[in-house]
């Protein structure tokens, strides 16, 4: 009772911001959220740090720390571990996230106030606390959100399995399996398990070519269901359309039929994982942050691509939006500012800065037309969590050519690159065929010596998701 109490007056005074960090398997999450975390705690006054941020370019934040999370059954996310990996000798990058994990912020801050604001409100508090919920989990686990609303038959059904001549080829193994299992027999769990764990290949490989339609995302990282039936079960794309509402009616009176047993397991499965997931996380956010990494998929194919822009076009629709009053605020949360980030912009050189934010806007194009419809605020801000590189200016035949200076994340071996132009628009076929962009991966800087995360577009990120409540 104390702590709902508690919370809703929060909401009313609108001193507490829940914030979905959200992006793809391989986006930064993890980083940003570590990065994020880091900005605020080590401001010390300096106010040429985040200029762009107006709340600590102005020295209106006394203050920041992490504090007790409202949530304890789940795990802290780790900062402090994260922290510990980048101030090693060589730094290396945050471990990925495998499950999870949340944490919450409190950040004092204090302002000069009008007479009106001073009489118009309850709190006469000068010094007030602004309260941050960040959540992190696995990026595999978002692309399960679309499963809530297909049934196992209009799963299977999906074009998006095999719409490809590369994903057709990777297939092969797994749909030579298929051929043998026969949807009206008794279920054979040890067959079952066969074809699951073949599907379960097939969909690593598409994952280690770059693509995204990664689904059910936790037969990629299953955690401690590994081996679980719940995570035995996989789409039949054989089966022909008409087929389908006599197998559906053969499960239904069968339920130990081999579909029987699928349509059951696949129902589980929304139900335990996804179901519970979007409800207790993802139906009551304020503000979102949508990372994209629109660079990795330019070093491997038009397909990885498509479903990139595929995947944040499916993921777009299971989130709120809306402008913010005091009933949104207390009983019906809606996300009313928008950050679309292109993660990884230190990973290119300052002249293509304006075509990666070019590109995001392109990817991001139909889910911010729902945005603008709504009528919320919606920003696009390249960025670097934290930093991996730096930019030099090296002159050949009497010119001056930007490249990058960074480690190589394998060799650790120093590397100046030229990595290529990325183009300002959705890439023509053309871009493909002639395909010359070299993304490389590098290991992060060092911290500063006062322990503050080398970032870039972060000051601009914190000005959009949490300018307005800080004055």
């Amino acid at each position: 009772m104390f702590k709902s109490l508690k919370e809703k007056y929060e909401q009313v005074f609108d001193q507490q911001l829940k914030i979905a960090v959200t992006g793809l398997s391989r986006s930064g999450k993890t980083a940003f959220i570590t990065s994020f975390i880091n900005q605020l705690l080590t401001l010390d006054g300096n106010k040429s740090e985040l200029p762009f941020f107006q709340a600590a370019a102005k020295g209106w934040i006394t203050g920041a720390q992490i504090v007790a999370q409202e949530d304890l059954t789940l795990p802290t996310f780790p900062y402090r571990q994260n922290i510990l990996a980048l101030k090693q000798e060589e730094p290396t990058w945050p471990q990925a996230t495998t499950d999870i994990s949340i944490i919450r912020l409190a950040i004092k801050y204090q302002v000069p106030r009008s007479l009106w604001r001073k009489v118009s409100e309850i709190n006469f508090q000068e010094s007030r606390t602004l309260y941050l919920d960040i959540v992190d989990y696995p990026g595999e686990w978002l692309l399960d959100l679309p499963l809530l609303k297909l049934d196992f038959a209009h799963w299977s059904a999906s074009e998006h399995f095999l719409a490809h001549p590369i994903r057709q080829n990777l297939a092969q193994a797994w749909l030579a399996q298929l051929e043998t299992f026969d949807p009206y027999a008794p279920a054979n769990d040890d067959q079952l398990a066969s074809i699951a764990q073949s599907f379960t290949e097939f969909l690593h490989a598409c994952k280690a070519q770059g693509l995204e339609y990664i689904q059910p995302g936790r037969f990629v990282l299953p955690g401690a269901y590994a081996n679980a039936p719940i995570l035995q079960f996989f789409p039949l794309v054989n089966v022909p359309i008409e087929q389908w509402e006599q197998l559906l009616q053969h499960a239904k009176h069968h339920p130990t039929s081999g579909i029987g047993v699928l349509v059951q397991r696949y129902n589980t499965y929304v139900q335990t994982f996804v179901t519970g997931f979007y409800k207790q996380h993802f139906a009551r956010f304020d503000r979102q942050i949508i990372l994209v990494d629109c660079l990795t998929p330019l070093n491997h194919s038009a397909l990885a691509f498509n479903e990139t822009q595929l995947a944040l076009e499916q993921i777009f629709q299971h989130f709120q939006y809306g402008k913010r009053n005091l009933w949104h605020r207390l009983f019906a949360p809606q996300i009313d500012k928008l950050v679309f980030g292109a993660s990884k912009m230190d990973h290119i050189t300052s002249d293509q800065v304006a075509n990666l934010k070019s590109l995001l806007e392109q990817l991001a194009q139909n889910n911010n037309r729902q945005a603008i419809y709504q009528n919320i605020d919606t920003a696009f801000i390249p960025l670097a969590a934290i930093r991996a590189t730096e930019q030099l200016e090296l002159e050949k035949e009497g010119k001056l050519y930007k490249v990058l200076k960074g480690k190589s994340k394998e060799s650790q071996q120093t590397q100046l690159i030229y990595p290529g132009e990325v183009p300002a628009h959705l890439p023509a076929p053309s871009f493909w065929q002639n395909h010359q962009f070299d993304f490389a991966e590098f290991a992060p800087l060092p911290l500063t010596p006062q322990g503050k995360i080398r970032s870039l577009g972060m000051d601009q990120m914190f000005e959009v998701i949490l300018g307005d409540k800080l004055k």
